[in-house]
């Protein structure tokens, strides 16, 4: 990367300077940790190409430790990104049982609703059957 100072404009449509740039850190793997300032548009659209490193390059030392730093996040997003997908099975597998849960609960009251009717009608046939049995009996008696 190049290191460039001042302000930028004109086809660019916009302004760059030290004041309006945005502080980055390098993750990269030669620059590991380094601060920079660069155009607030990166990754977004139309960018100036302002740039300028604030830290000194970094040491043998960094540039030796950088990649067990970057293993590390990598695995470190890679378990997040696991862990976020067996949330999101989890938030699924509850949803599938609270849906049951319903199910079996509707379920149940129609069940009992069905049940309420047949005492009911079985009431209502033994009632019929008294009935019956009174008629007979009061027609014997005659």
């Amino acid at each position: 990367m190049s290191s460039s100072s001042g302000n930028f404009s004109g086809s660019y449509g916009h302004i760059c300077n030290k004041q309006t740039c945005v502080l980055r850190t390098s993750l990269s793997l030669y620059n590991f940790g380094r601060r920079f300032l660069g155009c607030s548009r990166y990754k977004v659209g139309p960018k100036c190409p302002f740039f300028v490193w604030l830290d000194n390059p970094t040491c043998p030392h960094g540039n030796e430790t950088a990649p067990l730093a970057l293993e590390r996040m990598s695995r470190l997003q890679s378990a997040l990104q696991l862990a976020n997908e067996m949330e999101m099975i989890a938030l699924e597998t509850a949803d599938a049982a609270r849906k049951m849960e319903e199910e079996a609960r509707q379920m149940a009251e129609k069940t009992l609703e069905e049940e309420a009717k047949a005492k009911e009608s079985e009431r209502k046939a033994q009632a019929v059957c008294t009935k019956a049995k009174e008629n007979v009996m009061f027609a014997e008696e005659k």
